[in-house]
């Protein structure tokens, strides 16, 4: 447990407590010090749990989920993609709850460290829900590269490298999402104690929602790319049909020809000349020339 007093003054001082990997005594503890309810120490304790705002006599509680910088490529879900992190607000004290180190959050700390520019719990608050909703657009950028390969190599008639990867490239874009829009959900029942920190507010679910406009927009595209892929498909089956057609087109009439005379009666006509045999298959080639030349005339070959 960390204390990081961020303001000099009279008792009491208001101090940022970072609380990483804490027990259930430890919670508590705080718990029974700061009057937090019962229900939000399990809310801390949950690792799967979501996004949320709760209000509760003088403090306020949010959780919020960051994305994990040690997530590997083929995590799709929101467990080992996400770490979570929650967040007391009161008068004088603010309290961050995380199993996880967060890069973010050791950044803001290390800025107000230094005692260079005033700070205001509140303002504070605001400046972690803004790095961990940030947290996501390197992500986002690295999907983007990844649709753009796969787009291309599509666009150049390849293979694209294995569509597994477009199927979790996608999946984890409606992870990103949804943990954008409870995020959103979250932030939009935050209410700033002061009017100066409406604007930090304010740019906070533009960001949000900023970063949901580049999910669809990846969203949309992997649904191009699998009509797209689709659609290519769908032309080489008709390119195959198209040939077998033409196959049966030119075999079909050789077929009847061949049929009648492999009946073998006795009175078949021709059957007893003696240039029956060449005749058959100058009957044959014609068929074929004739059938050739009305493809050819109707653009049908090429």
């Amino acid at each position: 447990m960390i204390q990081v007093v961020i303001e000099e003054g009279t008792p009491p001082v208001p101090v940022w407590l970072d609380v990483s990997n804490p027990t259930r005594a430890e919670l508590e503890g705080l718990a029974e010090k700061y009057k937090f309810h019962a229900n939000l120490v399990q809310d801390c304790i949950e690792p799967g749990h979501l996004p949320k705002y709760e209000k509760h006599a003088e403090a306020t509680f949010v959780i919020l989920r960051a994305y994990d910088v040690a997530s590997r490529p083929m995590d799709d879900n929101f467990l080992t993609m996400t770490s979570k992190f929650a967040v007391f607000l009161g008068d004088r004290f603010l309290i961050c709850v995380h199993r996880r180190q967060h890069g973010f959050l050791e950044a803001i700390q290390a800025k107000y460290r230094t005692g260079a520019q005033p700070a205001y719990l509140q303002m504070i608050l605001l400046e972690i829900l803004m790095a961990a909703v940030e947290t996501y657009h390197k992500p986002l950028e690295e999907a983007e590269v990844q649709v753009q390969t796969f787009e291309s190599s599509v666009l150049r008639g390849s293979q694209v490298g294995s569509w597994e990867d477009v199927f979790r490239t996608k999946c984890r874009l409606m992870v990103i999402k949804r943990m954008l829009w409870h995020s959103l959900n979250t932030v939009q029942k935050f209410v700033p104690y002061s009017n100066a920190n409406l604007p930090l507010c304010q740019d906070l679910k533009e960001r949000i929602e900023s970063l949901q406009f580049f999910v669809d927009s990846l969203l949309d595209d992997i649904d191009s790319l699998l009509n797209i892929q689709m659609s290519l498909a769908s032309h080489r089956t008709n390119d195959v049909m198209r040939v077998l057609t033409v196959f049966s087109a030119f075999f079909l009439p050789i077929n009847f020809i061949v049929g009648v005379y492999g009946m073998n009666f006795e009175w078949m006509p021709e059957l007893k000349m003696r240039w029956g045999y060449p005749l058959a298959w100058v009957a044959i080639l014609a068929t074929v020339g004739g059938i050739f030349w009305f493809f050819r005339r109707k653009g049908w070959l090429k």
